[in-house]
This record gives C-alpha cells, sequence and structure tokens, in this order.
C-alpha cells in the first residue's frame, strides 16, 4: 500500500460521464478484489461463514458481469493487484486456474493474488497456478471452531501442511499468541504462509461478529472507499473487505450491482461510492458499519494525516454535494 492516496475534489462528488468516472477510477485504485464463487467449506468462528450459509451450492460470478469487469479493468490498462478471494476459498473451485488465465490476459501488468484456507492444495498445485499467471499465494492457517489460538498448534499444522505439499518453509516472525509467520521458496511466485489470532488482530465485520474486543468509535479516516474496489460473486459492489456483499444485514451499506451502473468506473465514482469517501475522509467519529473498525490507516505519518485533513474541510466539511 502507497503513503498516498487520491484526495483532490473528483473523488468525493458523483462523476458527471463515464469518462470522467474512468479516468479517477485509473488514478486511484490499486487493488481490485472479487469473488469468482461463492462456496467455502469451513466455518470460522471469527468470520461471517460460521453461520454456514457458504456451504450450500457453489454459486459462480456471473459470465457478464465476470467479462464487464475485465474489460473494464483492460480498458485502462490495470497494472495494480487483483485478488480473487473475498469470503470465498478460491481453490475450492477448479474454475479458477481459468479465471487467473482470463485475468493475466487482460491484464498483462497486473498482479494476481489469492488468500487460501490451504486445503485443496497439493504437491502439484503451485506448477498450475503459477502456470496460469498467479504472483501471490497467501495460505491462512486456521484454527478449528471454538479453537483458540495457539502458537504450537499452529506450527503443527504448518507442518503438516508443508508434508502435504512436499514443500520447504522458512519462518521469519513468531509472535507469542499471535502471529506466526513464514515463506515458501519458489521461482515464480510469492507464496506466504500465516497463522493469525484472529480474536486479537481480526475485525467484527462491520459488526456481522461478536466476541472482538470493545473498541472506541473510530476517528480516523480509511483509504479502502479510495484505493480499492470490492465486488462479490453476484456483482454487488462494496466499500470494503469488511462488509460483506451478500449479507442482508449489510445490503444498506452496498453501491449497488455492478449491472446497475454499466461499468466499474461509474460504480466507483458514483453517488454512493462518492459519499462514502466523503464519511471516510474526516476524523470524526465514524458511522456503522465502520464505527468499531480497527484497522490501520495507511500511514500515521503527521505530514500526510494534515493532507487529509486539509482535503476533508476544503472538499467535505460544510459544503453541499454538486
Amino acid at each position: 500500500m502507497n503513503a498516498t492516496m487520491y484526495i483532490g475534489r473528483e473523488a468525493f462528488v458523483p462523476a458527471e460521464t463515464r469518462e470522467q468516472a474512468k479516468a479517477l477510477f485509473a488514478r486511484s485504485v490499486e487493488r481490485v478484489e472479487v469473488e469468482t464463487h461463492s462456496f467455502c467449506n469451513r466455518r470460522c468462528d471469527y468470520c461471517p461463514n460460521s453461520s454456514g450459509d457458504r456451504l450450500g451450492e457453489n454459486k459462480r460470478i456471473p459470465e457478464d458481469i465476470w467479462r464487464l469487469l475485465l474489460a473494464n479493468l483492460r480498458e485502462i490498462d490495470f497494472a495494480g493487484s487483483v485478488i480473487l478471494t473475498s469470503y470465498n476459498e478460491p481453490l475450492a473451485d477448479p474454475m479458477i486456474l481459468q479465471r487467473i488465465r482470463e485475468v493475466r490476459e487482460h491484464l498483462p501488468r497486473a498482479g494476481i493474488g489469492i488468500f487460501t484456507n490451504g486445503d485443496y492444495l497439493r504437491a502439484g498445485s503451485f506448477p498450475d497456478l503459477a502456470t496460469a499467471g498467479l504472483n501471490y499465494l497467501h495460505i491462512s492457517i486456521h484454527t478449528s471452531p471454538g479453537e483458540k489460538f495457539n502458537k504450537i498448534v499452529a506450527l503443527n499444522q504448518i507442518a503438516k501442511l508443508v508434508k502435504r505439499i512436499d514443500a520447504a518453509v522458512q519462518f521469519h516472525s513468531l509472535r507469542k499468541n499471535e502471529l506466526v509467520a513464514a515463506t515458501v521458496p519458489h521461482d515464480k511466485m510469492a507464496i506466504e504462509i500465516r497463522a493469525v489470532n484472529y480474536w486479537k488482530r481480526g475485525q467484527d465485520r462491520g459488526g456481522l461478529l461478536d466476541g472482538f474486543p470493545s473498541q472506541p468509535a473510530r476517528t480516523l479516516p480509511c483509504h479502502y472507499p479510495f484505493a480499492h474496489f470490492h465486488m462479490g460473486f453476484q456483482g454487488n459492489v462494496v466499500p470494503c473487505c469488511n462488509v460483506r456483499s451478500d449479507s442482508e444485514a449489510h445490503k444498506p451499506y452496498r453501491y449497488g450491482n455492478l449491472r446497475d451502473f454499466g461499468s466499474i468506473f461509474e460504480a466507483y465514482a458514483g453517488r454512493i461510492a462518492a459519499a462514502w469517501r466523503r464519511h471516510l475522509i474526516s476524523f470524526e467519529p465514524k458511522d456503522d458499519p465502520c464505527r468499531t473498525c480497527s484497522v490501520g490507516f495507511m500511514t500515521m505519518v503527521p505530514k500526510e494525516l494534515k493532507k487529509m485533513r486539509a482535503a476533508w474541510e476544503q472538499h467535505v466539511r460544510d459544503r453541499a454535494v454538486e
């Protein structure tokens, strides 16, 4: 994540034309996160999937929405990150390899990544993923429902994983009751393994989950609706990864469905998205679902924070939407 984000006037008012929206998206968005399908095989209790509603029929993203996303990104020769994961397990659907290939064909300069629980990884998985065009593979080690994070258990789980996938591992971070992190050397992909105590470092996902430490009302700005574009498997566009695209409780927080806009540019630069950015540039207390969010801002450098406050004062405070 860069220590800067675009905070000009255009970020805070709805774009009047598609070309204006396209220009704003191209200069602002560095990460596109999209679910290619719905299914996840786990019910981690620190995830909204604990309800089990992602265990049913696997629903793939509608083809017209997927094609529109790719065409739009190719239109601007997108060179940021494309993450093919959200609340799903990407490797549960064999079609993920085709999806990676399609992104690579459309976006030769983009970095492609997925986040996986590792359950579907096998010894031959890495060559297939690398050949398809994947750049980054993040393997998350999860605890079982009701189980507390334990460094020894995490290390044992990592040992079982690397044995199953026949890979070496290099540990680089061990923090008691908090984190175990390692890398798998590979000549074509960056591969990282992380076991995280999500009850300490996770989120309540916009109020969908209980059991996390209480947080004071958030006052920091947030960069997600500025620098990121998030879309779920149904084509619903949301402001960040902590708003679940298919949750009825989170329905009021959606931008809308991509079909409602005609392009990712107009979804990103539309009325609702601009309102989110006006809300999240300030240092004022935030409303739900952001009120309890503890995700850090991209920088705490005083000079950069001063820029955020100046943008709020210049473009948002005491100004009606033009």
